[in-house]
Order: C-alpha cells, then sequence, then structure tokens
C-alpha cells in the first residue's frame, strides 16, 4: 500500500482524514501477530509518518474460537494458534499505542464497548 500498488495511496490518504485507526486483528490467523505488524509497517513507510502518529487500537475479533464446543459446522476449521494470553502479550510487545480490545462480532461480545 505504501508503494501505491493497487489502491493503495488512495485508501491510505481516506486513513489519513481520520481520527483514529482501529486494526481488526483476527484471532483465527494463521499469524495475527505478523498481520498487524505488517499493516504497522505500511502505515510507518506511507508519507510524512502522520499516519503512524494517529492514536490506535488494536481490537481482536473471534474471541468465541477459544471456547470450545461453540461453534457452527462450517466454523469447525478456523481455530487459534496460541492462547489468548500469549496472543495479548505478543501484540502488547508490538504495539506502540495502548488500547487493545477483545470482541465477537458472532456473539456480540465487546460490541457495545467498541
Amino acid at each position: 500500500a505504501a508503494e501505491g500498488v493497487g489502491l493503495g495511496h488512495a485508501f491510505l490518504r481516506h486513513v489519513e482524514r481520520c481520527h483514529v485507526i482501529l486494526h481488526l486483528v483476527d484471532a483465527t490467523s494463521a499469524d495475527p501477530v505478523g498481520d498487524f505488524d505488517m499493516l504497522n509497517r505500511e502505515i510507518l513507510r506511507y508519507g510524512n509518518g502522520k499516519l503512524a502518529r494517529m492514536p490506535q487500537i488494536a481490537v481482536v475479533n473471534k474471541v468465541d474460537a477459544w471456547e470450545e464446543g461453540k461453534g457452527e459446522e462450517w466454523e469447525q476449521g478456523l481455530r487459534v494458534r496460541m492462547s489468548k494470553e500469549e496472543l495479548e502479550e505478543k501484540l502488547r510487545a508490538t504495539m506502540t499505542h495502548s488500547r487493545l480490545m477483545w470482541m465477537s462480532a458472532k456473539e456480540g461480545e465487546g460490541v457495545d464497548d467498541l
């Protein structure tokens, strides 16, 4: 995105008009921390660094995936690759901001807080 590939610059110009950057992190991703880091690297590389100085909130979604037997049949392939505590520790180690939230859009958990 920072190199202007695809809709990269158009999207990042749009983000510059925002007051807060919200990162939605998929708890069932193969590498949720790597996904988060990649987005922040793109933000750092873009423009004059204004985006990197904006307030950011990381929101981990699909927290219901840690609950055994709660998923629908079509969700059986979704699984978390680390504990919630391990994910929190790794995200906090890489975050340059302090707000970390947890939610399950499917179950409605944490949605009101967001």
